[in-house]
């Protein structure tokens, strides 16, 4: 079993994402809900429920903070929308990077992927959305990476 530290979207990016997540990532699409990653993979998940007063503590010190989703990039092998202002989930980003090194990116960038391909430029995308909502918890997920079940969220932590 293996987890994932997710920003879950709220309901209308969720029915935007619906379709394209449907057609073109359906492996992300069976397993859990439209949302930002943070870390993938991220601790076992035997461990999940003694990481989660450190979560907690760390989210702790974070106040909910708005993102708006508006605008598409291209991914190496995904399409996605991304934040227009992408620093206070950069800087959550860092202060969980700091305390879980051993899962961290040098090159992570938030964004919730809608499709993947090898030619990602080839995914038909709606018009542009702009979709503004408050982030005000983390989930983490649990799961078998090679299952066609989905995860699960085991711990919700908020922020503030």
């Amino acid at each position: 079993m293996e987890s994932a530290l997710l920003i879950i979207a709220p309901k209308p990016v969720q029915a935007f994402a619906y379709p394209l997540r449907e057609e073109y990532d359906p492996k992300s699409f069976a397993k859990v809900p439209a949302h930002i990653t943070l870390f993938y993979p991220f601790v076992p998940a035997a461990l999940a429920e003694e990481e989660g007063s450190k979560l907690e503590s760390i989210c702790g010190k974070f106040s909910p903070f708005e993102v708006t989703l508006d605008h598409y990039a291209t991914l190496d092998d995904a399409v996605a929308l991304e934040p227009a202002a992408p620093e206070p989930i950069l800087a959550l980003y860092q202060a969980l990077a700091k305390a879980y090194p051993d899962y961290a990116r040098a090159d992570y960038r938030p964004h919730l992927t809608l499709g993947r391909s090898s030619e990602p430029g080839s995914i038909p995308l709606p018009e542009t959305p702009s979709f503004t909502f408050r982030v005000e918890k983390l989930h983490l997920y649990i799961g078998l990476p090679d299952d066609v079940a989905p995860f699960i969220p085991r711990l919700t932590l908020p922020l503030g």
